[in-house]
């Protein structure tokens, strides 16, 4: 009953496990029912300080970031 098998032969029944195994893994996936409300309590929440007073804030124009040199690979 010792069957000689080759390299390609294990690597087949190994690659038909894992995929027998990650289809059961998939279908035995549990879809989650809470609907409860998850996030950030709104009335703990602190106001931006920005809207009540945008006239404390300068008018800056700010220039463009500069954009890196694109030329040709130029070996000197």
């Amino acid at each position: 009953m010792t069957e000689e098998k080759s390299v390609r032969q294990l690597e087949r029944e190994l690659k038909q496990a894992r995929i027998k195994e990650g289809a059961e893994q998939r279908s035995n996936v549990n879809i989650s029912r809470d609907y409860a409300v998850v996030g950030i309590d709104p009335s703990t929440t602190l106001k931006n300080k920005t809207d009540d007073a945008p006239s404390n804030i300068p008018d800056v124009m700010i220039t463009p970031k500069r954009k890196n040199m694109r030329s040709e690979n130029v070996p000197f």
